[in-house]
């Protein structure tokens, strides 16, 4: 994985939905340790922090928000895991356009929802 990659990944409990992921930091710069977010059409849910609408990726349809709460930090032990699955419950989507991750990027760099110790990767 690479910052600005994006993936639909499926969920819990039934593994029956899938989400679309974006990388939002360089793992080559934090020793392979990266930060992932993820989309919902939840405007209560994300905050509205970072809004993004049809065009800004080929997977998006609608209105759509950057959910910061649910950000993860993946170390390189869980991208082996993600590496793994790609392709069954992971499945790699078209990257993000440079102006749509800065401001996704951004728009984390000031998020009251991101955890504070994640912050340091972007």
């Amino acid at each position: 994985m690479k910052l600005g990659d994006a993936f639909l990944m499926s969920v819990p409990p039934n593994f029956d939905r899938e989400h679309l992921c974006f990388v939002i930091s360089d793992p080559s710069k934090n020793s392979g340790t990266f930060i992932v977010v993820n989309v919902t059409g939840d405007k209560i849910r994300a905050g509205k922090e970072c809004p993004l609408v049809k065009g800004d990726h080929p997977w998006i349809t609608k209105e759509s928000f950057v959910t910061f709460t649910d950000a993860m930090e993946i170390t390189p032990e869980l991208a082996k895991n993600i590496d793994a699955l790609m392709g069954t419950t992971i499945k790699s989507q078209p990257p993000l356009a440079p102006a749509i991750l800065t401001k996704i990027v951004e728009a984390a760099k000031t998020s009251k929802a991101i955890p504070i110790a994640f912050k340091k990767y972007l």
